[in-house]
């Protein structure tokens, strides 16, 4: 049976795609455009950063791409061996293969991933979805994650049902609903205009998913002994953060949390704050992480 497309039309496709061909005509020239084959399907990564230096991969949230990293890569690149890394099913480069929360599939995605860069052990960023599938893969294969920073994830607490119901009311207002999706999610974070238009012509075009990932058990969390931070907003518009942060205080030993009281559920521009963790966790047990 043919895949469903993830986008509405061919029009509104091609639209995203040019769009994504604009914003990524402005990073540097240094950046790598990387596809990689996998078990799940092609995936696309931007590299930026010193082949040698410690690799850092980075996971965006749902219904985005690498160019969500792009006001914190710079930063990131200073230090590490940075790739950003496009989830296949979203509107990126990557193939429109949606892999299924349940089961191994997103597991055996990432490891592929990371063979396919020759990566043996990495530190692991993600935000949101991406959150979810970092604490996955650092469940199934600790050995290969030296240390995990995860941004709002998913798969810790529910969706707040008020969400749900909201982004299926503002689709039917088009632009203005859309407007109004992005404002809630952000909670007042200072957002590009070329990446607000992204988002907008992503919302009125991509087909979101509509399964939500599993809450991940205790036991699982239980089990991540590698260094790691959570950082959520209080006004979250998505995630109960509270919960999230109490879950990780129970049962991540170590881990450091951080609540930031003013931010929302679209942690942007964080480089800066979540650095000094990420170079403590790559000093701490060795100047090497490419083994």
């Amino acid at each position: 049976m043919k895949q469903k497309s993830i986008y509405r039309t061919p029009a509104g496709e091609q639209a995203v795609a040019a769009y994504y061909n604009r914003i990524l005509a402005e990073w540097p020239e240094s950046t790598e455009s990387l596809q990689l084959k996998t078990r799940h399907g092609r995936t696309h990564v931007l590299a930026r950063g010193e082949k040698d230096a410690c690799p850092l991969v980075l996971l965006h949230g749902a219904g985005a791409n690498a160019l969500a990293w792009g006001g914190d890569v710079a930063e990131f690149a200073r230090r590490f061996r940075v790739y950003a890394v496009e989830t296949t099913g979203d509107p990126g480069r990557s193939c429109q293969a949606r892999i299924s929360w349940h089961g191994e599939g997103i597991i055996e995605w990432l490891e592929d991933v990371l063979d396919g860069l020759d990566v043996k052990r990495a530190l692991l960023a993600g935000i949101s979805q991406g959150g979810y599938i970092s604490l996955r893969f650092a469940v199934a294969r600790p050995d290969r994650v030296r240390a995990l920073a995860v941004l709002a994830p998913a798969g810790v607490s529910p969706v707040k049902p008020g969400f749900l119901v909201r982004g299926l009311t503002y689709r039917m207002f088009g632009r203005r609903g859309s407007d109004s999706i992005v404002r809630h999610v952000m909670n007042g974070s200072e957002v590009p205009a070329v990446a607000a238009e992204f988002m907008n012509l992503t919302y009125k075009h991509f087909r979101s998913r509509l399964d939500a990932q599993p809450l991940l058990a205790d036991a699982e969390l239980r089990t991540l002994t590698m260094p790691v931070l959570l950082m959520a907003g209080a006004k979250d518009a998505i995630f109960d953060s509270t919960r999230t942060a109490a879950r990780f205080e129970r049962l991540v030993k170590g881990a450091d949390i951080r609540l930031l009281p003013q931010a929302g559920h679209a942690l942007i521009d964080v480089a800066e704050e979540i650095m000094p963790f990420l170079v403590k966790a790559a000093t701490e047990r060795g100047p090497s992480l490419h083994l």
